[in-house]
């Protein structure tokens, strides 16, 4: 028994944590606009579709997805069919692109 816990609480810690940054512009940001996004049946399924310019009409310099001990947590005993994540969109500022 010890055993089949020992596998449940690896199977946790694996489906869990990791953060991912993408650099798009090496240029000044104004602000940050965090997203909170669902995906559903391992990813197969889009839920919407993510236009950056709605979060930053300037665009973006970077952007950072990262999934927490809990979404991991969430993922795994959903067997993969709910997976949470975050999304923080990197603001270009305006005056930076005159």
């Amino acid at each position: 028994m010890r055993h089949a816990w020992a596998i449940v609480a690896a199977a946790v810690l694996a489906g869990g944590c990791h953060t991912m940054r993408f650099e798009l512009a090496d240029q000044d940001t104004t602000e940050v606009v965090y997203d909170r996004k669902s995906f559903f049946f391992w990813g197969l399924t889009p839920t919407r579709e993510v236009v950056v310019t709605d979060f930053s009409p300037e665009g973006v310099a970077a952007i950072r997805e990262e999934t927490r001990f809990s979404d991991g947590f969430f993922s795994v005993i959903t067997l993969g069919i709910y997976q949470p994540r975050s999304s923080w969109y990197y603001c270009l500022d305006q005056r930076s692109n005159q």
